[in-house]
């Protein structure tokens, strides 16, 4: 009979243990969709990451109030330059490369009406209540702002805020909180899949997001529906073939999104290759008519450097499944050029001229669009996701709809 020396039964046992752990491992990953597969190189797994958003471009000067205790910080964001109970109504301009308050109002004992804050660059102003905010404008922000200079007189502003206490903000700017849940819940999945690739593409970048790419008109007021809702898919993203990509959205595509190729000149992938909706037509801005006289294009596009010269007639060229144009051709007494159709529309007002999806009519001395939808037309369609949740349709199925092909996990 052969007998097992007993150093070597208890080596057994721990090699035993040891492959039992690394099968639970695997297990354990399995479960949770590859979300370590995907962010594996990712720092922000263990909690959700702050987002940096552009609020203010190149300004000389922006109104601020802050109601609760507060600092004032510089570049390494361990000096602080000033604090205070409270800021008053005030005015914030860089003057000789100094960043200047100046208070507005006359109820001011704290502070002197004007005073300079120096600092060699940017500055961070955080408020330091639970409660508390910063207002910009007439909008509230939970997270820091950061001025940052450009030259002696001009500045950006920008929020840092964890990614989660953005989200409200967005989707009540993007959409009506009356809609279904699972219509909500939708752009919510869709909005952080979004902000989360721009902060990984961007990482090292000035700002990731602008608040004109994702509507956003602050992050301290908003309904504490939102927020559950928010909550309900925390952390939550899409991915395609285990990788992270934009869920593009707009507001109404007219009757079938577009190839993401076409309109941004990015690498078409499944979830963003355009699908028919069928789900949209209750919409009003389903269809759309819009004239413009030939006059009032050229000076819009020859003060935005496109310069043309009497214009006889526009032609739209590149045309995709979605029925957006990627090229307007101008026929001019100077000869043809060619413009962006998206750059075309965002010179004539991106509000007056909803979309690439039209056609043109000549009229003599006006062009006449005769156009569908609202928004570039990639991605998720909004109008579509309400009429779909209305159908009964669940998030996850209205998600799949909208980027075939793609999968869900959860990323912290």
């Amino acid at each position: 009979m052969f007998v097992v020396n007993s150093n070597i039964k208890y080596a057994l046992f721990g090699l035993f243990f040891v492959f039992l752990s690394i099968a639970l491992l695997v297990s354990c990953l399995s479960i949770n969709n590859n979300a370590e597969a995907v962010f594996k190189y990712d720092k922000y797994l263990s909690k959700p990451p702050d987002i940096r958003v552009l609020l203010l471009k190149d300004v000389k000067e922006t109104e601020i109030e802050i109601n609760y205790p507060y600092s004032i910080s510089g570049m390494d964001n361990n000096t602080v330059l000033d604090r205070g109970a409270n800021l008053p109504k005030s005015t914030v301009s860089l003057k000789s490369g100094k960043f200047q308050i100046k208070t507005i109002s006359s109820h001011s004992t704290s502070k002197a009406s004007t005073y300079y804050v120096k600092a060699n660059g940017k500055i961070i102003i955080t408020s330091h209540d639970s409660n508390g905010f910063v207002k910009l404008n007439k909008s509230k922000y939970r997270g820091k702002i950061i001025l940052l200079p450009h030259n002696k007189d001009r500045f950006s502003a920008l929020e840092e805020i964890d990614i989660e206490e953005y989200l409200p903000g967005v989707i009540e700017s993007e959409i009506p909180t009356k809609w279904q849940d699972d219509a909500i819940l939708a752009q919510v999945v869709a909005a952080r899949s979004y902000a989360i690739y721009q902060r990984k593409i961007k990482n090292n970048a000035i700002y990731h997001i602008d608040k004109l790419d994702l509507a956003y008109n602050g992050s301290y007021t908003f309904q504490p529906k939102t927020k559950e809702i928010v909550d309900k898919s925390r952390g939550t993203v899409m991915v395609y073939n285990w990788e992270l990509f934009p869920g593009y959205f707009h507001s109404t595509c007219g009757g079938h999104t577009e190839d993401i190729n076409l309109v941004f000149k990015l690498k078409s992938i499944t979830p963003l290759s355009g699908v028919d909706c069928g789900y949209c037509n209750k919409s009003k801005y389903y269809n759309w008519k819009k004239k413009f006289g030939k006059g009032e294009i050229e000076k819009k596009l020859n003060r935005a450097k496109t310069k043309v010269k009497k214009i006889h007639d526009l032609v739209t060229e590149e045309i995709g499944p979605g029925g957006h144009c990627s090229i307007i051709r101008i026929k001019h007494s100077r000869g043809t050029k060619r413009i962006n159709a998206n750059e075309f529309r965002l010179i004539l007002g991106p509000n007056k001229l909803r979309s690439t999806a039209f056609k043109i009519k000549n009229n003599g001395s006006s062009l006449i669009f005769e156009g569908k939808g609202w928004g570039h037309g990639v991605g998720l369609c909004q109008y579509g996701t309400q009429d779909m949740a209305n159908s009964g349709f669940k998030w996850s199925d209205i998600l799949k709809h909208y980027y075939p092909g793609m999968d869900l996990v959860k990323i912290y």
